[in-house]
């Protein structure tokens, strides 16, 4: 008898006896040692007499969270990501509130390159019904709702809810709440309520959110082996952006019966290395922060749309209280609560890009030239993988024709661009899913093409049939 069905045989009344309800038997991750000197997991110790930038501290912390994510939750993931090709096969919807920063879709925005349309923000408890999924760690209720309906959940930690390590330094009523009792699927992240990692010399609590980063990679981990299945099975999906169609042998086609998700994952583990190659600029930018402050300016975080960059500038938890943002609103750059930004010789704006030609960040700095604001810039240089002809923002910042500006390339000396990340090694297609047949590329040696085992738990209806053991 297989484990998973031992769990299902347990009466109702032993679970309840243990803690748990009916649906919150998700499998328990493993928590991670803390660290000896400050109790936390991951450690927010400062330096210890490193000669390494803290820029480069942060990342390689980062990096570690999402490796230790990826060797315990991996099965997880890949359950979850056949839990949401079989919801759209099935004609569900699947639903999701789930944290990437300081927003839900903070890389869901509109105009978003390479974004399968599978999920439907937030969640209606008008709209859905039994066959629904709902991927959520962030999520305020009705909770009686998915006790309520046959909806499948796949659940996690943020820093926002009772579910995250040091949970007892909650004190709001309204994060008060839980959905791992809720949960048929748990992805657990190892975030904790205090949220930063980074101890700073002088500052009495750590700095430097992680929350963000770990949602999206986990987010679109998932994403790429639900477009595989998807693929596999002949349904197609459409996915955004108006990339060319790729044809011919040197088209990196992938083996659809091998998990894709850690393809993706060694991808922006690399890609996040690769950063450390721009860490002169990072630094530049850091003293023009400082500058900045220093003389009485502001420090700006600009995105084209509000729930981007502009939103984890602004006052975020864990973040600076020196940062504000900025995004675009009826054709000109206004701040958070919606006022025109002037600007002023002694503010620095960091202009983060999806597009390196967009033509609304080119507007937009435009306007920051009239004020004379000192300007930095974050995202990819090339675009199908070429550099664009016209104007474009890594261009105007590699060669300034006004002081103080800089452009990051986190992706220099990538035959990817930031925009292909969330469905690597992709035909490209609008609707790639429906074009992915056969069995064509390299096989992968981590797996096999079993689907994944079914984590211990009692499941709703929907769970029981994700995928076969």
């Amino acid at each position: 008898m297989k484990r998973r069905d031992m769990i299902r045989m347990l009466p109702v009344s032993a679970l309840a006896a243990a803690g748990f309800g009916e649906r919150s038997f998700a499998k328990a991750a493993k928590t991670m040692d803390a660290c000896p000197k400050c109790g936390q997991q991951p450690c927010v110790c400062g330096p210890d007499n490193s000669s390494e930038a803290l820029s480069a501290q942060y990342l390689h912390k980062v990096t570690d969270m999402l490796k230790k994510i990826r060797a315990t939750q991996s099965e997880n993931l890949l359950e979850a990501a056949y839990a949401i090709a079989r919801t759209v096969e099935k004609k569900g919807t699947c639903w999701y509130s789930w944290d990437m920063g300081h927003s839900t879709i903070m890389d869901l925005v509109p105009g978003r390159n390479a974004l399968p349309e599978i999920f439907t923000p937030g969640y209606d408890s008008g709209k859905s019904k039994d066959g629904d999924l709902f991927l959520a760690n962030i999520w305020g209720g009705p909770h009686e709702d998915l006790a309520k309906k046959d909806i499948l959940v796949i659940g996690g930690p943020a820093p926002w809810g009772m579910d995250a390590q040091l949970s007892e330094l909650i004190v709001r009523d309204s994060a008060k709440v839980r959905l791992r009792p809720y949960s048929d699927i748990w992805i657990e992240t190892y975030v904790s309520t205090v949220g930063a990692i980074m101890k700073l010399p002088g500052m009495p609590a750590p700095t430097d959110p992680v929350s963000g980063i770990i949602g999206m990679v986990t987010f679109w981990m998932m994403m790429a082996d639900a477009c595989r299945i998807l693929a596999r099975d002949g349904h197609s999906v459409p996915v955004r952006g108006d990339e060319p169609s790729l044809s011919g042998t040197a088209v990196p086609w992938v083996n659809l019966n091998a998990p894709l998700m850690d393809d993706y994952f060694d991808t922006v583990i690399k890609q996040m290395e690769m950063i450390l190659a721009e860490l002169g600029n990072i630094q530049a930018i850091a003293k023009m922060a400082a500058d900045s402050v220093l003389s009485g300016g502001k420090v700006y975080g600009y995105s084209r749309h509000q729930m981007a960059l502009c939103v984890e500038a602004q006052t975020r938890r864990g973040g600076l209280a020196l940062t504000r943002g900025v995004y675009v609103k009826d054709g000109a750059v206004v701040d958070y609560p919606g006022k025109v930004v002037e600007g002023s010789p002694n503010d620095l704006v960091i202009m983060g890009a999806y597009r390196p030609d967009d033509p609304v960040d080119l507007e937009s700095l435009k306007q920051f030239r009239k004020g004379k604001m000192k300007v930095a810039s974050i995202g990819p240089m090339t675009r199908n993988i070429k550099e664009p002809d016209g104007r474009s923002l890594p261009r105007e910042n590699r060669y300034p024709c006004w002081p103080h500006v800089r452009h990051l390339r986190p992706f220099r000396g990538s035959r990817f661009r930031a925009e292909d990340l969330p469905d690597l090694r992709r035909t490209g297609q609008s609707d790639m899913v429906g074009d992915l047949h056969g069995n064509r590329g390299r096989d992968h040696q981590a797996h096999t093409a079993t689907p994944p085992v079914s984590i211990s738990r009692r499941r709703s209806k929907a769970a029981q049939n994700t995928c076969t053991a």
